[in-house]
């Protein structure tokens, strides 16, 4: 009944999110799924779902503030340190989201679901995502057809391999328990227009994927990691559509400048939080991970503490911090405000961390697992629909991460990644570097311009630009609001202002950069 009613009051009060649903869905979930990937992770040989896994219940759509949000089984903090006197979002107060929310990136508005995010090892093709390719099994024997799906919040074009679904799949009594329902299986069918994943030589058909999903729970089965891959750090990929840029950038060069030469990207069953609502920060590695390696030795070394210098006999590594996860501290945030280490840290909430090292090569490829202990001073991960600071007496909350060690995968030498897209005119490609998707050209450095107005060049970073030459090292480039200035491939998103003599770091898809000497933001459109 509470379902119903709220979906008859959403008709007035989200109008103009239940009429697009009889229509088409939301324009942010359509910018969201154009079929743009640029430098995606391919974490195994063969497409296969990594897992899929029943994730919590009825919290996604929830109408209110926090007592519709506690009365629908969620949590809500107050126990919350703002430094800088940050007014908390709602994001950090609850991992509830509200209809009007889900919307934006889903395409329509849900009420009370449950969600469910579906882990595969190669990305998606988004146009080809929809509702009806995925088929669950409930334990009764019932099949079940999720309501919505996205890549959100898996948004980065180097992401993007995770579906997250949202329906109704189950409840919270525990197997064995009467009247206890929870997905037993997930399968991809064929639905007529079939989900496509994107491998080394195009995209592949995923219809006859299934895996067994494990309940939220139960004690052992909480978030837990699928795969781990050390790579050399690349910015390549790292964007998003504008409107879902407020946590960006968020690369391991943006948090950690040059000296992240190195990218161990962990990639998660779904969401992890330190309590289910907060996120993680980029200075906390020691509570929750430890490295592995070998010594020239061949003894084992933990390396357990970032920003120390561990001596493996033949070169030195240092774990620099956790990027991947929201803005650099001391950063604008946005809004008007800085960006603090604190509980009310901005963070994007995906199935990805990377942590970043730095060092001696022949050190760093001796790093071979990272491990979540979760115990002896260490902390377990939730996912989404953990109890949070300040649970509801007499809820059941999902339970916490087992403690964990994943093997790393070394693409030092072969990245393993994937980049293609559809352009406007409907071509397909596949390829590594600089492309043109939709219009646009996509540079490995530069980011996306658009080559409309020879010479001139519309860039997202920089506005209107004129480049002087056509050097793949070092450019000059006219820009028509801060006038002469100098990059370097090497060392860009840095740029030198010829007119102010001084460096800047551009705002990657802000049109926006920060003085390094005064921290003075100047505008290019």
């Amino acid at each position: 009944m509470k379902k119903a009613a709220w979906l008859l009051l959403g008709l007035g009060l989200f109008g103009f999110f239940e009429m697009k649903a009889a229509d088409e869905p939301t324009l942010t979930y359509q910018l969201l799924m154009r079929d743009i990937l640029i430098n995606a992770d391919l974490w195994t040989d063969q497409p296969e779902i990594l897992s899929a896994n029943y994730a919590f219940e009825n919290i996604i759509g929830v109408p209110g503030s926090e007592e519709e949000v506690r009365e629908a089984g969620g949590t809500w903090n107050h126990i919350l340190t703002c430094l800088g006197g940050t007014t908390p979002p709602r994001r950090v107060l609850t991992s509830s989201a509200q209809p009007q929310s889900v919307a934006i990136t889903y395409g329509y508005p849900v009420y009370f679901a449950d969600a469910l995010p579906v882990v595969f090892s190669w990305p998606i093709l988004p146009s080809t995502l929809n509702a009806t390719d995925f088929q669950l099994t409930l334990n009764t024997g019932e099949i079940v057809t999720p309501e919505v799906v996205s890549i959100n919040p898996n948004f980065e074009y180097n992401e993007r391999h995770v579906a997250v679904i949202f329906g109704e799949f189950g409840n919270r009594l525990l197997p064995g328990e009467d009247g206890a329902i929870y997905v037993d299986t997930v399968e991809i069918v064929d639905d007529g227009t079939p989900l496509m994943l994107v491998g080394p030589d195009g995209p592949v058909s995923a219809v006859g994927l299934s895996v067994p999903s494990a309940n939220p729970y139960v004690q052992g089965n909480g978030p837990s990691l699928v795969a781990a891959k050390l790579s050399r750090t690349s910015t390549a990929g790292e964007g998003a559509p504008l409107f879902l840029s407020g946590t960006l950038p968020n690369d391991g060069i943006a948090l950690f400048g040059e000296e992240a030469a190195y990218r161990l990207r962990v990639y998660t069953s779904g969401g992890f939080s330190p309590d289910g609502v907060l996120g993680v920060r980029p200075d906390q590695f020691a509570l929750f991970f430890r490295l592995h390696a070998t010594n020239e030795a061949d003894d084992p070394v933990l390396l357990t503490e970032t920003n120390v210098s561990y001596d493996l006999g033949d070169g030195i590594v240092t774990v620099l911090g956790i990027a991947d996860v929201g803005l650099k501290e001391g950063s604008d945030d946005g809004n008007g405000g800085t960006v603090f280490y604190g509980d009310c840290y901005n963070e994007d909430h995906d199935n990805y961390f990377d942590i970043m090292l730095a060092g001696d090569e022949v050190a760093v490829r001796r790093v071979t697992h990272v491990e979540i202990p979760a115990a002896n001073g260490y902390l377990p991960f939730y996912n989404p629909g953990g109890p949070g600071q300040e649970p509801t007496p007499g809820v059941t909350y999902t339970v916490p991460g087992p403690s964990d060690l994943q093997p790393v995968t070394l693409a030092l030498d072969d990245p393993q990644t994937v980049t293609y897209y559809v352009d406007s005119t409907g071509s397909e490609s596949l390829g590594p570097d600089q492309e043109a998707v939709g219009g646009f050209t996509l540079s490995d450095w530069l980011g996306f311009f658009y080559d409309g107005n020879d010479p001139w060049l519309w860039s997202v970073d920089l506005g209107w630009i004129y480049p002087e030459g056509n050097d793949v090292v070092s450019l000059w480039i006219w820009s028509s609001t801060q006038g002469w200035l100098w990059t370097v491939r090497s060392t860009y998103p840095w740029l030198w202002s010829n007119e102010l003599g001084a460096w800047f770091q551009v705002q990657r898809g802000t049109g926006s950069a920060i003085n390094a000497d005064n921290d003075v933001t100047v505008s290019f459109y």
